[in-house]
């Protein structure tokens, strides 16, 4: 019986097509109308022959610049004698081929009307290329280095950045982004009133930010028992009920905890029942609960982990097959000081410890291209200071960068800095709330009133209260007139539950844990 041939002797040629690839320069060459469009979607790295890519280049040098005629500009187009002109003044015309190559590859093709299947080849083959050369460098991270996950997280990394169309690692010409940018503004300009970003429901703070973007690290902060993450999971309720997918990282409460707080939300049934079992509306209150389940279940787009002791490379991961296997719109992480470091060592402080992890969540704000929640502490001195500002002593007792705990670095990666801010007026009576905006980037500083529905764990704003014909006196108010009225026969969500026609006065509020 013959032996069989042992296929791994064999040397195995990159993938490539070479007709593929005089296609797409033939394409460039004769088609005016689409030229730009190709160019825009290769890079020359994309060519497997060298001479390929140097006439890619050379094409992309000409297709970026512009001449005068007349009163106008126009941009340059790219055809038989620019490329030459161009090559020959680079001194590359002989390393390609000379004359001639350019002149077969102009009459390579009797039409230029699949041009978009070459280029799908292309792409393909290069793509193809670049998996193998990971493929590679990940067997020798495996055979290098002691940590597992290191190279896990290593070969997820470069694979996800493959998967997304780009290397994410060179430099790129700053001319090319300002036509994107430039496009960006216009629709901007055209549509003024429109959202960019993902809507938080509390209206004054999503048109103070234009709602949150991708690449954005937003830090939310209070002291314990103020209510950062009732804040932050209805605003997870929001974004989820437009469709969107959300991660809700939780180190703090069980995933549970979570889903009970925000069917109390949605259905408006009080926590303390839900959590007795003791519904004093028996089956209509059931009602009202299976109504929000069925919302959760069939519309809502929610991910989450409860694992006390998820590392910044776990997460990360974890966010990055989320995304590429459903989408992902918001991730949102509660709370910092309570995740560690895998790569922290005996010797680093603790402050070194969250300022990496700060620092991870900004990258991972960036890699994926999606706005990140991050939940922190405040130091002592905010509480402190709080308490001897009620007499007005000692200033201010409003929370401040520097109360951000344990590390600076949180207050250098934050793109938005978000303090709950909760205040009483010294003899006892009802606190009040606000979100204070300490840093924003891309915009303005400002001080939002909010209110606190402890009952159903949830804040609302100025524009609900109007919305459901609400109104204060005193700025503050009770849970029992700012709760909205649910229609049996209609229930929906709070939101849609209110009569129109209703005027409250509201006069005082009542405290509640909402952490």
């Amino acid at each position: 019986m013959p032996a069989k041939k042992d296929s791994s002797a064999v040397p195995l040629t990159m993938p490539n097509s070479v007709e593929a690839e005089q296609s797409v320069l033939c394409c460039i060459l004769r088609d005016e109308v689409f030229q730009s469009e190709i160019i825009a979607a290769l890079n020359d790295v994309d060519f497997y022959q060298n001479n390929h890519a140097v006439i890619f280049r050379a094409m992309k040098a000409i297709n970026s610049q512009t001449h005068r005629s007349g009163e106008e500009s126009k941009a340059d187009t790219v055809n038989l004698a620019s490329v030459i002109d161009h090559l020959r003044r680079s001194g590359e015309l002989q390393e390609v081929g000379d004359i001639d190559y350019i002149t077969r590859l102009n009459d390579f093709l009797p039409s230029t009307a699949n041009y978009d299947e070459y280029l799908s080849i292309v792409i393909r083959a290069s793509k193809m290329r670049q998996l193998i050369r990971i493929c590679g460098e990940v067997t020798q991270k495996a055979h290098s280095v002691n940590d597992a996950e290191e190279a896990i997280t290593y070969a997820e990394e470069e694979i996800f950045k493959l998967s997304q169309g780009g290397t994410g690692g060179g430099l790129i010409s700053l001319s090319d982004e300002t036509s994107k940018a430039l496009w960006q503004i216009n629709e901007r300009f055209l549509n003024p009133g429109k959202f960019r970003g993902v809507q938080t429901g509390f209206r004054r703070f999503d048109r103070l930010t234009n709602g949150l973007h991708g690449g954005e690290l937003i830090v939310l902060a209070a002291r314990p028992g103020v209510g950062k993450s009732a804040l932050a999971m209805n605003i997870v309720e929001h974004v989820a009920k437009q469709g969107k997918t959300v991660a809700v990282f939780s180190l703090e409460m069980s995933n549970q905890q979570l889903v009970e707080r925000m069917l109390s939300s949605m259905s408006t049934v009080p926590l303390e029942y839900i959590k007795s079992g003791q519904l004093p509306g028996g089956a209509n209150d059931l009602a009202k609960l299976r109504v929000a389940q069925e919302t959760i279940c069939s519309s809502m787009h929610l991910y989450g982990n409860d694992n006390v002791s998820i590392r910044p490379p776990e997460l990360i991961s974890q966010c990055r097959r989320l995304k590429t296997q459903h989408g992902l719109d918001l991730i949102v992480i509660d709370y910092i000081q309570l995740m560690s470091d895998s790569s922290a060592s005996r010797s680093d402080g603790r402050q070194q410890e969250v300022a990496r992890i700060s620092r991870s969540l900004k990258l991972l704000a960036k890699e994926l291209d999606v706005p990140v929640i991050a939940l922190s502490q405040l130091k002592r001195d905010a509480e402190i200071r709080n308490i001897r500002g009620k007499d007005g002593s000692s200033g201010s007792s409003e929370p401040v960068l520097s109360d951000l705990r344990e590390s600076g670095a949180i207050e250098q990666d934050a793109d938005i800095v978000a303090f709950i801010h909760k205040e009483t007026d010294g003899q006892g009576g009802n606190p009040k709330y606000s979100l204070i905006i300490a840093k924003h980037r891309n915009g303005e500083q400002a001080t939002l009133p909010i209110y606190w529905i402890g009952k159903i764990v949830r804040f609302v704003d100025d524009e609900y209260l109007m919305q459901h014909g609400i109104r204060t006196t005193s700025g503050t108010q009770t849970e029992e007139q700012v709760a909205p009225q649910e229609d049996e026969q209609d229930f929906v969500t709070p939101e849609y539950v209110e009569d129109e026609n209703k005027q409250e006065v509201i006069e005082g509020v009542k405290d509640g844990k909402d952490d």
